[in-house]
């Protein structure tokens, strides 16, 4: 399962309400002084295509 991080209270960069998606970020903040200023949040395991369906008088 993918996780993704979001800000509860301000640290460094990050504000209140921000979102951290990279990985490595996540581990980094995971593993230090600012996990108690976040909560994890689940994140879809692969990205959903946006598929276009042609009509019939289109295809």
């Amino acid at each position: 399962m993918n996780i993704h991080l979001a800000v509860v209270r301000s640290f460094g960069p990050h504000a209140k309400g921000d979102r951290i998606t990279d990985a490595t970020d996540i581990a980094v903040i995971l593993a230090g002084e600012n996990s108690d200023k976040v909560v994890r949040l689940s994140a879809p395991d692969v990205a959903v295509p946006n598929w276009t369906i042609a009509t019939a008088s289109e295809a």
